[in-house]
């Protein structure tokens, strides 16, 4: 139910890097613009998570590249200076 849990990521005031993973798995399996402009959005306000967590990483390239946005992707994995086999393999699968 990804639209569920993303009318319920809307009502947190202050969701932490697990919850931003649960809303990334669920704007990936919608896959549409509207998501993609959600994950943008979000993503821009935890840039330093991004970088410290690496399923936050993992998840937030996953979510863009299945709505789509690959170069997007690709920018985020080039600033990256650790990278787990997860975070390539999600570069890979999209």
């Amino acid at each position: 139910m990804p639209s569920k849990a993303i009318d319920l990521f809307n009502e947190l005031k202050n969701p932490d890097d697990f919850i931003f993973v649960l809303l990334f798995n669920a704007c990936a399996q919608l896959g549409t613009r509207e998501e993609l402009n959600l994950i943008k959005k979000v993503s821009s306000k935890i840039y330093e998570s991004f970088h410290l967590n690496p399923f936050l990483s993992t998840s937030l390239l996953d979510a863009l590249m299945k709505c789509g946005d690959v170069a997007y992707a690709q920018s985020l994995f080039n600033t990256l200076t650790k990278k787990s086999i997860g975070i390539y393999g999600a570069m890979m699968k999209g």
